[in-house]
């Protein structure tokens, strides 16, 4: 099993916990976070090792992606391998698939989340077609896409329904201050992404918790964090900022964001997977997004539709607002905080046009899908053993 991002770890130890339910002979190696390796997973690598994004991360990390690679590859022949698992990470993942197919008869490659074909480079289903045995898919429209080119799939919906419940469950309370307002802010899960965003939310937290205060509020930004590395990172820019201005109240939260989303009257927030999981609890968002110059230079020549935050993606429509690259800055994030915060018309319809994509998402039984579908396609392999 091999995932590269924090989301992807959601994933794999979710599955992997079914697939331990199916068969407790399972035992799994390659590449994965806590989640994972608590569960039993032999990582071979840090997951951050994979951390990167864009098209310049990835020329930069390169060499060092391969030697991964070549590792994972070479590990999966001395144990006779016979299932890879891989999860989202498509830029890395595929090459990867192509590896082992070479280099192992017969291997099965289950491929968990699909990649955005339908928004750049639709032609890489091609190359899908003849590396991947199944494709797990999150989401209904994508299914179409894989039953028109005769893919092997099957729809298990998105784990987000189920984890951010369960999240919430085995989270602690957040202690707030007495008639405050709370604001939930969330800089992202990578590395590169804290470093891009972090800046410009807590300069946008400064300027709203001024124009709050002045209107007899008090305002309380909800900081969650599941990046350990990036910690001392964060600590010292809220520290820095709350010397600038030492009523801005940021409450640092590690690792217990359902229940920081659940208290936040909205939400400001990197574009990713986390946009879903505001998605679940119904709150109006404001999407972030900042890349290098020649990663998002390219990225506007590829990608075939407007739309970067899932929840607008799936809705086909701006329900929240995106700034991207140089829209990102405060005045933008500060415009927008306000609206939400004064416009109860244009928060109310965000919020329905919300939880539409909400309902979209499945039932919650993601993960019992999935597995029982991989072991279907073990068992239906002629050397298989399991009973």
């Amino acid at each position: 099993m091999v995932c590269g991002e924090h989301s992807g770890d959601n994933l794999g130890s979710g599955l992997m916990k079914e697939l331990k339910t199916l068969n407790s002979n399972f035992s799994f190696f390659g590449i994965g976070g806590n989640g994972m390796i608590d569960l039993g997973l032999q990582s071979f690598s840090n997951i951050e090792d994979l951390n990167v994004i864009g098209l310049v991360g990835a020329l930069l990390k390169y060499r060092k992606l391969k030697k991964i690679a070549n590792g994972l590859v070479q590990e999966a022949i001395e144990r006779n391998c016979k299932t890879v698992i891989l999860i989202d990470y498509p830029g890395f993942n595929l090459a990867l698939a192509g590896m082992l197919k070479k280099q192992i008869k017969d291997i099965k490659v289950i491929f968990y989340v699909s990649p955005q074909i339908w928004a750049w480079r639709y032609n890489r289903i091609y190359k899908i077609s003849k590396l991947i045995d199944l494709m797990l898919l999150l989401f209904p429209f994508e299914k179409k896409i894989y039953d028109k080119h005769g893919i092997p799939n099957k729809l298990v919906g998105h784990t987000v329904v189920n984890n951010v419940k369960l999240a919430y469950q085995s989270g602690t309370d957040i202690p707030l201050p007495e008639n405050s307002y709370p604001i939930t802010i969330m800089p992202g899960s990578r590395s590169s992404e804290v470093k891009r965003l972090l800046d410009p939310i807590l300069e946008s937290s400064m300027e709203i918790n001024k124009i709050l205060r002045e209107k007899q509020m008090n305002p309380v930004f909800l900081l969650p964090n599941i990046n350990i590395k990036e910690e001392s990172l964060i600590r010292e820019k809220i520290d820095e900022f709350k010397k600038i201005d030492p009523t801005l109240n940021i409450v640092y939260i590690f690792n217990n964001s359902a229940r920081a989303i659940a208290l936040g009257n909205f939400v400001i927030l990197s574009s990713g997977t986390a946009t879903l999981e505001v998605a679940m609890f119904e709150k109006p968002m404001i999407i972030l997004y900042k890349n290098s110059f020649f990663t998002h230079f390219i990225g506007k020549r590829v990608v075939s539709i407007p739309y970067i935050g899932l929840v607008n993606i799936l809705s086909e429509s701006f329900i929240c607002k995106e700034f991207l690259q140089e829209e990102c800055n405060p005045n933008n994030i500060v415009r927008e905080a306000m609206k939400i915060i004064e416009d109860k018309d244009y928060r109310l319809e965000m919020v329905r046009n919300i939880q539409k994509v909400k309902m979209g998402l499945g039932d919650g039984r993601s993960s019992q899908i999935a597995a029982g579908a991989i072991v279907e396609l073990i068992s239906s392999s002629p050397e298989s053993s399991l009973s």
